[in-house]
């Protein structure tokens, strides 16, 4: 059954304990550090059933049996520069330990780091760390034997009579939305299982956390450039578009049965096809045929999309939070002609794998259709 809650609740993610082999799911739940500022929430249990019938009644089914559980989620908060690392981590599946000689996140000045997620190629655990993952980025005693990478996490929410602690949580979506209205983070998250009678995250323990307190993302912190790609000229100032409405979108599409190892409960998810990137823009006017002539010429372009704080982690260091496609294409740039009002352009972009680095882009370790970048305070790599 699905319900939708409302703001003022308990809840928070914690990525689950490193394994050195491919385990599902996670042996006990993470223990809850922190709080999300949740505004909604929409639950499933998941449980699917199926009908008995037979020849001794014909009056009508003998019963109902559960046939498997696959419980899910869907979290929207107020999007904050700091305090979701282990969520974009989980998300988009990467951080690297090193790029070149530098160590992730990367120490910009005292107190400020910046994180750099990338898309991965697989989100379960059978995925691997290496000392010679990518040029390197690993020092041998950086690494336990087999240290698996976990994109898994414990979802907890107190319901003041019990606490629901959903068991192994893994990113099937993640919508970041702007408006004049507000910005905000939607995650969408399957499980493992679902309990209601937790020993590790209890209403007792979860009083005592406290949610993020860095700024909120404001839709006037937001600057949008899209341009033809390049290898050799960045984006500049021409290359700004200013929207209404913005909304970036990762689809993971996570896929699992239950088996006769999980009995009702699913298998580990694993991605059922490529990850889908899509971000639309609304223009609150039509001025010139650009984006029609981009869709149909199918234009290779590179776009980011930068947030900026007018608070600062430290002097000079401003809270930042900067989403890059090195490669996209328009798949749709239709016009809006209902009512009185002038047209206005919708555009959507699909962000694609680059074959070669993108100018002015920051050094990723691979070529991915999507890199989030966060400058804040927090110091730890989220998924070591």
């Amino acid at each position: 059954m699905a319900e939708t809650l409302g703001i003022g609740l308990r809840a928070g993610f914690k990525r689950e304990a490193v394994v050195t082999t491919p385990t599902w799911p996670a042996a006990s739940a993470a223990s809850l550090t922190a709080l999300l500022p949740v505004l909604t929430l929409s639950l499933n249990d998941g449980i699917d059933t199926a009908e008995h019938s037979g020849t001794s009644n014909s009056f009508g089914p003998l019963g109902v049996e559960i046939v498997s559980r696959q419980p899910t989620l869907t979290v929207t908060l107020p999007a904050r520069y700091e305090g979701f690392e282990e969520l974009w981590a989980c998300a988009l599946g990467y951080m690297a330990k090193r790029i070149g000689a530098v160590v992730m996140p990367e120490l910009l000045a005292t107190g400020v780091y910046r994180h750099l997620y990338e898309c991965d190629a697989a989100l379960d655990t059978t995925a691997i760390w290496a000392t010679g993952d990518d040029g390197f980025v690993f020092a041998v005693s950086e690494l336990l034997y087999g240290q698996r990478k976990v994109r898994r996490g414990t979802f907890a929410l107190d319901m003041q009579v019990s606490v629901w602690e959903y068991l192994s949580s893994m990113v099937q979506a993640l919508t970041l939305q702007a408006s004049p209205d507000g910005v905000s983070l939607t995650v969408e998250l399957v499980a493992d299982s679902l309990s209601r009678v937790s020993s590790i995250n209890t209403s007792a323990t979860m009083l005592k956390l406290l949610p993020p307190t860095s700024p909120r993302l404001l839709f006037t912190d937001l600057v949008c450039r899209i341009g033809a790609q390049s290898a050799s000229t960045p984006l500049g100032s021409g290359d700004v578009v200013t929207c209404t409405t913005w909304t970036l979108r990762l689809e993971n599409d996570l896929v699992a049965a239950p088996g006769p190892r999980t009995g009702l409960s699913p298998g580990e998810y694993a991605r059922g096809s490529l990850p889908q990137v899509i971000v639309s823009l609304e223009l609150s006017r039509h001025t010139a045929d650009l984006w029609q002539t981009r869709w149909d010429a199918a234009t290779a372009l590179m776009a980011d999309f930068v947030f900026t704080s007018t608070r600062e982690v430290a002097a000079g260091q401003p809270y930042r939070l900067r989403c890059y496609l090195p490669r996209c294409h328009v798949v749709d740039a239709s016009l809006d002609l209902r009512g009185a009002h002038l047209p206005a352009d919708t555009i959507t972009l699909t962000g694609v794998a680059p074959s070669i680095a993108s100018a002015g882009f920051p050094t990723m370790r691979h070529l991915t259709p999507l890199a989030i970048e966060v400058v804040s305070g927090i110091s730890q790599h989220p998924l070591l």
